[in-house]
């Protein structure tokens, strides 16, 4: 069953070495949108404050990318720094949210509206993104833990 979620928005990121995939929610929760697919480069830390200052979100999600035995990745490593750096700029909290099978998920997803792995390329990581950020809002729905808070 389903209960009511707090009112605001959120936003969930799909850290990657090259872009990272931003998704964002409406103030209800409801619709999770595409936001952005930013460079991971010296201007991050600009865009980020950009993102965050713009949706003003109650939370902020980043996908966990663990091994398929739940155990933590090599990347997992690197999303731990990126998240702490999102911890720098943004007060509020973050949690860590279970990403397997995201981006195959995302590129299946993308299949069947037609288009292939490579037209899929610059908004694959959006997609990633809101899956990461739909999965957090189903767990806030059903009142499980949202992710591993930071």
């Amino acid at each position: 069953m389903s209960k009511p979620v707090e009112i605001g928005r959120r936003v969930g990121f799909d850290f990657g070495d090259k872009r990272i995939g931003v998704a964002t929610s409406d103030r209800e929760s409801i619709l999770v949108s595409p936001h952005a697919t930013i460079l991971n480069n010296e201007k991050l830390v600009d865009k980020l404050l950009e993102i965050i200052n713009e949706v003003k979100p109650i939370y902020v999600v980043v996908g966990d990318p663990k091994h398929l035995s739940g155990d933590a990745s090599v990347k997992s490593l690197d999303v731990a720094e990126f998240a702490i750096l999102l911890k720098s700029i943004f007060k509020g909290p973050i949690y860590f949210v279970d990403e397997r099978l995201t981006t195959i998920n995302s590129y299946a997803q993308m299949r069947q509206i037609g288009k292939s792995e490579r037209e899929s390329r610059h908004i694959i990581d959006q997609i990633s993104a809101i899956n990461i950020l739909e999965s957090a809002l189903l767990n806030e729905r059903s009142g499980a833990a949202i992710g591993r808070l930071l």
